[in-house]
């Protein structure tokens, strides 16, 4: 449930910065002869909206229209009476309270004289929402854009990096002390109690209450008693950064010392700077054995979108300035997890 406090302030998000952004994607969109890119989103998908914008949508779906010269405008099923706090946390464009967000972004293609539109994950869109969009006369044409989108996405900005950092912060902090004598449902509270008055926007908490039993991290109204080895998965988004930690802990002292070199050769692929190096800086170090990994990022409208994993058969060469990396693996014969951020400001 999207429950925090969101705010938009010129010290964390300069509009500058979100200015940039829609600079290079509306140049991409001219150098591809498109007329604008429509994203779709809902409580699911808030993420390229919120690149974009600043605004991170919630419940109600929408449509976010950015021309290929102007200011965007996003159309919201959500009441008009939300508008003036919307704005006041959207810092860039205009808002269209409707409960049809397609056919009021159509007819301002329709003003525009726009042809051609690019849909982000296209294969994604709602049929409802494309057959708005296009409309019976086929006057628009929709074209997959998701490419474009992320080749501009991709690119963080300082400003991301610094977001993405804070948010680390936020859950490296939550994760500091954990009360090894509380069970799981208080310890799941007190994770997201911390992260909600740090300021986090979004906050989900699973657990894995037994390593040793299963692979699973429950939800707290599933969770149940703790066993000698569990992990805690921590998500949560700071002013629209999407991070995720991972620990592993133990109740027995004597495992303390496995789990302490284990989470300082993390640490160390994590600084490493960029995804590739850290796996590679894990797999040389690791006082176990690496069983998976995964690296996520925001590359579309989902936040930490898998982009790459151990069981595709392929090396992971890819270089994305922010990513979640997170690995498996045995200890002793006992699964571990852990994950966390890595990432720098891409030069442009």
């Amino acid at each position: 449930m999207r429950r925090g406090l969101m705010g938009w302030n010129e010290a964390d998000l300069p509009l500058d910065a979100l200015r940039q952004r829609l600079s290079r994607l509306q140049a991409g969109l001219n150098s591809e002869g498109l007329g604008g890119l429509v994203v779709y989103t809902n409580i699911a998908r808030p993420a390229a909206a919120s690149f974009l914008t600043g605004f991170t949508p919630y419940w109600s779906e929408g449509l976010l229209l950015v021309p290929a010269s102007g200011e965007p405008v996003f159309a919201t099923a959500l009441s008009k009476r939300v508008s003036e706090w919307i704005r006041s946390v959207m810092p860039v464009g205009s808002i269209e309270n409707t409960p049809q967000p397609a056919a009021a972004i159509r007819r301002k293609l329709v003003d525009a004289d726009i042809g051609r539109l690019g849909v982000l994950e296209l294969d994604l869109l709602p049929a409802a929402q494309a057959a708005a969009l296009a409309g019976d006369d086929g006057a628009v044409s929709l074209e997959d854009a998701t490419g474009l989108f992320r080749s501009v996405r991709i690119r963080a900005d300082e400003v991301e990096v610094n977001l993405a950092h804070r948010a680390d912060g936020i859950a490296r902090n939550c994760l500091e002390t954990i009360d090894l004598g509380s069970d799981a449902r208080r310890m799941a509270a007190d994770i997201e109690a911390r992260a909600r008055l740090a300021g986090a926007e979004e906050v989900f908490v699973g657990i894995n209450p037994d390593l040793g039993r299963t692979k699973a991290f429950l939800r707290s109204d599933r969770l149940d008693a703790l066993g000698a080895r569990f992990a805690i998965r921590l998500s949560l988004a700071f002013k629209g950064a999407w991070v995720r930690r991972t620990i592993t802990l133990a109740r027995a002292p004597e495992e303390q010392a496995a789990l302490a070199a284990a989470d300082a050769a993390l640490q160390r692929g994590l600084a490493s700077g960029a995804a590739p190096a850290a796996l590679k800086a894990l797999q040389d170090g690791f006082p176990g054995k690496i069983t998976a990994w995964n690296v996520e990022a925001c590359v579309g409208s989902y936040p930490l979108e898998a982009v790459a994993c151990s069981g595709d058969g392929r090396p992971f060469s890819g270089i994305l300035p922010i990513s979640v990396v997170s690995v498996e693996a045995e200890i002793n014969r006992v699964p571990w997890h852990g994950a966390g951020l890595v990432g720098r400001a891409q030069s442009s």
